[in-house]
């Protein structure tokens, strides 16, 4: 188990739709929980192969296998709601087949003043 390695506190914000009574409908993140998580710097050759694909690779985040966290997700230092602090966005997910993690291939983002 990862349990041990997970030594950061993430908060899951989650895109919703949220109809704005005109027949439109605004994006808005809602917060969904907070998961324990490890955060990796994925390996040059990964990061150039999601290059090639014209996508961002910043890190991996692990999580354990029951964590709420889904592509489209962003996941924020634990208690900076405000968004005022870089976060990560979350491109991909992957479960192994025994399932002992969640891992999920990130794009970091910094907040632009």
């Amino acid at each position: 188990m990862i349990g041990h390695t997970l030594n950061t506190l993430l908060d899951v914000w989650r895109p919703v739709a949220v109809e704005d009574g005109a027949g439109g409908r605004t994006v808005t993140r809602s917060w969904v929980g907070t998961v324990r998580a490890r955060i990796s710097q994925p390996r040059a050759g990964e990061q150039v192969e999601a290059d090639q694909a014209g996508a961002r690779h910043d890190a991996w985040i692990y999580v354990l296998p029951r964590g709420d966290v889904r592509r489209g997700d962003e996941l924020r230092p634990a208690g900076a709601a405000d968004g005022s602090r870089p976060y990560w966005r979350v491109m991909s997910t992957v479960r192994p087949s025994t399932p002992v993690y969640l891992r999920a291939a990130a794009e970091h983002i910094e907040q632009e003043t």
